[in-house]
């Protein structure tokens, strides 16, 4: 699992952004602001393949297919 950690005034677009030009395997990630909003511990948070943190809020991404 890898942790976006959002910096200053950066936005969630711009986060899934640097995380998809930044993968290591060229994975591709997406996620919804409502729907993959996530807590620490819950199932979205472990089994997401990368989050991102904005504000202290958690955001799980998952791969595009």
């Amino acid at each position: 699992m890898n942790i976006h950690l959002c910096k200053g005034d950066e936005t969630l677009e711009q986060a899934l952004q640097y995380v998809n030009e930044h993968d290591k395997e060229n994975k591709k990630y997406t996620f919804d602001k409502e729907s993959d909003r996530c807590y620490i511990g819950d199932d979205a948070f472990v089994s997401a393949p990368v989050l991102i943190n904005y504000k202290n809020t958690y955001y799980a991404l998952h791969e595009v297919e």
